[in-house]
């Protein structure tokens, strides 16, 4: 996954389960601001505690896989959603 990729998804899962920026910023203690940049690509400008934060918040975690292997089943699923 790239950073952008993972930006895109941090967005969307905010918006899924109905969060606004100001509410993510109220439940994470990270402004507005920062978030904003998360979600709009400038993951690499914000430090990987407040990422991994707001993953948290969002009821997600890191994970590690190794690059160019296929995917799992559960990753296929994942996409679906």
């Amino acid at each position: 996954m790239t950073l952008l990729e993972l930006s895109n998804k941090i967005k969307s899962l905010r918006k899924e389960q109905n969060y606004s920026q100001n509410d993510m910023q109220k439940f994470s203690n990270i402004t507005k601001r920062t978030i904003s940049k998360i979600e709009n690509g400038f993951v690499d400008e914000v430090g990987i505690k407040k990422v991994e934060n707001i993953l948290d918040l969002l009821g997600y975690e890191f994970s590690i896989r190794l690059k160019n292997r296929p995917k799992t089943l559960e990753e296929l699923q994942d996409e679906r959603k």
